[in-house]
């Protein structure tokens, strides 16, 4: 089936009690693995491309894999930008077939992020894409106090003067491991994200979702996280697979033979986290509520 829309996906899942996982998709071999765990699952998957991966590609070589998967799945797949830090970025994401792009702005003051997040609206919005703002301090690697939680009135203010959509807020979340190491555990302010949903009336982005336990996960899907930014876990998977089979072997091995078990491992976590998500087996009903949609 085509690609679907954010806004679609975010809606049944925050009138529906679950979130929708997005894994960061830097290669072939993640995209695969998420689709075919969400086909697998029943479940709604996003790919999420981040500017990382324009090192070695172009967005649109990755959403071109993505949307080529997708015609050929029965679950409903979306494709979304990770932290994009300007204008060109968002519109190079857009251009390439995403439905919700992100402009991370939250270290800077909160006049500046609203006018940056703004700037991006005014051209997505028309488009029909959806623009997800950050608001609070998340350094990577680090676990948030509490001066670094996202303020409500902040909050509010970003969404309601930028025009964003999706919001991003510091809730206790670790977004990412600082040098590869071992991720320490989120402690998610649940009442924070209860405030934040209700006080802005946009769907929560949770960034940095691996190492949650999953029932700290569903209290925050229930409180209104509806999207759920997942990298660490699935990729740490992914590489002990490439690893084990290059320590074993000879340099000149194929790549396949890493390959292959490294994203069947990609696929396991993946799997898992739908689980924690609530999202798994909530494609058909996706579908159907779809059809009512016009």
């Amino acid at each position: 089936m085509p690609i679907v829309p954010l806004k679609q996906m975010l809606t049944h899942a925050s009138e529906n009690g679950y979130a929708v996982g997005a894994f960061v998709s830097m290669n072939l071999e993640v995209i695969q693995a998420a689709v075919a765990a969400a086909e697998a699952e029943n479940s709604p998957v996003v790919i999420r491309i981040h500017p990382d991966s324009r090192q070695i590609t172009r967005f649109d070589t990755l959403t071109a894999i993505a949307k080529h998967l997708a015609g050929m799945s029965r679950v409903p797949v979306g494709l979304s930008l990770d932290h994009g830090e300007s204008l060109a970025d968002t519109m190079d994401a857009i251009r390439a077939g995403c439905s919700s792009v992100m402009l991370d702005a939250a270290e800077e003051a909160l006049e500046d992020n609203i006018a940056a997040v703004r700037e991006v609206v005014r051209v997505a919005d028309p488009l029909g894409v959806m623009v997800e703002a950050a608001i609070g301090h998340m350094e990577h690697g680090a676990v948030q106090g509490e001066d670094d939680l996202a303020n409500v009135q902040e909050a509010v203010r970003l969404v309601k003067e930028s025009g964003a959509t999706i919001l991003s807020p510091a809730i206790g979340n670790v977004h990412g491991s600082a040098h590869g190491e071992e991720k320490a555990t989120p402690s998610l302010a649940i009442d924070r994200i209860r405030e934040l949903r209700q006080a802005t009336g946009v769907p929560i982005c949770l960034h940095g979702g691996s190492g949650t336990p999953p029932a700290m996960m569903q209290e925050a899907v229930q409180a209104g996280v509806a999207l759920v930014i997942l990298f660490s876990d699935m990729i740490t998977a992914y590489n002990r697979g490439m690893k084990s089979v290059y320590d074993s072997n000879s340099d000149g091995i194929a790549v396949i033979d890493a390959l292959v078990p490294a994203q069947r491992a990609a696929q396991a976590v993946i799997a898992e986290k739908m689980s924690d998500l609530g999202s798994k087996g909530r494609a058909s009903a996706f579908l159907e509520w779809q059809k009512t949609q016009g």
